[in-house]
């Protein structure tokens, strides 16, 4: 597989740009020889943002570029899937042929303001009403996940934001000679940094400590989470919700990278020990160019929204121009199946009235304590009179009821236990004589 085009190095837009000559990527095509299942219906109910319920406290849904622009442009997408592994010295099983697993990182760059979000409310809401801040407080990646050693592999998430204008943490790129991307002449991406030394995603330069505002946080993985005949969503709620401006002048980065719990050799067999698969979304199908849309170089106007990957030579410095960088989909001709990475945000402005009310018709609805918590937490609520009717309810962050019970309906404070549900983010209720109180939780 070749990279056709030259990379366009801009630290401003106004600033002289110079081609250089990419390094052909000859291990690109190499996919395992053994796969899960692919139900669309799991893809569609869970990732897909136009299938997500929209929940009944405020603006809030789950985005993912690939599934959108394939509503969008009314296309079916191929999916594809492949190792995710730290280093290339343990072998994946590619058709019979053992060669080191050779994409190492994923990452994901999505403007929340993008025109492709546009079409359904559940996403359009962040570019039509343009809050003053929007919070993403959980993601999401589709995988397979097989596992023959005890052990707790972990899933390392990094999560930043970055300035849409200028070069900032990221740098602006483009390719030149692309006309036959959605007619465009040149396109722009954000070019993303990498540290060989510790093996991260970085700052552009490659630096690690330049990234403000960073968050990382290590998702293990368990028996529970094995995935071996289909693809399966790993849903889980981030420490703390991460605050971005919902004004449109910053891009959410998101990086994923495998750590295995066990101990490997040189040589040894992925698919012997635990092996973590990864997918992604080929956008018009097989052998196809995924839509681009044109705009001036290095402009605001540019939607930088972009799936990269991490390859084998850029892990050994042995990629050219591309070292220190992470590699984007559209750097890629056309048999590249990893267009749009299966990596989903959900979003939340956290700002509608049910939330930050906390008494309606004689009822206050306190937070439930510990929050974040494991294994059970408590919700009090004190009624002023008796009433009639109290219904508590959890919902998840697409809508789903949980647990709907009555409760206490006498004058005075209240307690409800809250028992073990699934890692996420949740909302619970209160319902007095058709009165709502509503407020959020996070299960870690």
């Amino acid at each position: 597989m070749k990279k056709i085009y030259s990379l366009v190095c801009a630290v401003a837009i106004s600033s002289l740009s110079m081609a250089q000559t990419q390094k052909t990527f000859n291990t690109a095509l190499a996919s395992p020889a053994k796969k899960a299942s692919f139900d669309r219906t799991v893809l569609k109910a869970k990732v897909n943002p136009y299938a997500n319920a929209k929940t009944a406290a405020g603006n809030a849904g789950w985005f993912n570029y690939g599934t959108a622009a394939e509503a969008l442009y009314n296309v079916t997408s191929v999916l594809g899937s492949n190792y995710l592994f730290p280093d290339s010295t343990a072998l994946g099983d590619f058709g019979g042929t053992f060669a080191g697993a050779w994409v190492h990182h994923l990452a994901e760059v999505v403007d929340f303001n993008s025109p492709v979000f546009s079409m359904d409310p559940n996403t359009s809401w962040v570019g039509t009403n343009m809050p003053a801040s929007i919070y993403v407080d959980s993601m999401s990646v589709l995988y397979a996940y097989t596992r023959s050693v005890t052990a707790v592999d972990t899933l390392v998430v990094t999560l930043y934001k970055a300035p849409k204008s200028g070069s900032g943490i990221v740098a602006t790129s483009g390719f030149v000679s692309s006309n036959y991307l959605g007619g465009a002449d040149t396109v722009s991406f954000k070019r993303l940094g990498y540290d060989q030394a510790s093996n991260v995603i970085a700052a552009q330069p490659s630096t690690v400590t330049a990234i403000p505002n960073k968050m990382v946080v290590k998702i293990p993985l368990t028996d529970a989470d094995t995935a071996i005949t289909s693809y399966r969503e790993k849903t889980f709620a981030l420490p703390t919700a991460y605050a971005m401006s919902g004004s449109g002048n910053e891009l959410i980065v998101g990086s994923i990278m495998f750590k295995p719990g066990y101990a490997y050799n040189a040589g040894d067999h992925i698919d012997d020990l635990n092996a973590f698969f990864f997918t992604s979304l080929e956008e018009q199908g097989a052998n196809t160019y995924m839509t681009f849309n044109d705009c001036n170089y290095g402009s605001v106007l540019c939607d930088y929204s972009q799936s990269h990957i991490l390859p084998q030579d850029v892990r050994y410095n042995n990629a050219a121009s591309w070292n220190g960088r992470f590699i984007p989909a559209m750097a890629y001709t056309q048999p590249y199946g990893f267009e749009h990475h299966l990596i989903s945000f959900h979003v939340t402005d956290d700002t509608p009235t049910g939330i930050k009310q906390n008494t309606v018709n004689g009822a206050t609805l306190g937070q439930n304590v510990p929050n974040p918590y494991k294994g059970e937490s408590t919700v009090n609520y004190n009624l002023a009179k008796d009433v009639k009717s109290a219904i508590f309810t959890i919902t998840d962050v697409m809508g789903r009821v949980i647990l709907t019970q009555s409760v206490e309906t006498t004058t005075g404070n209240h307690s409800i236990k809250l028992g073990t549900y699934a890692a996420g983010v949740y909302y619970y209720s209160l319902n007095v004589d058709g009165h709502s109180i509503t407020k959020k939780m996070i299960v870690e």
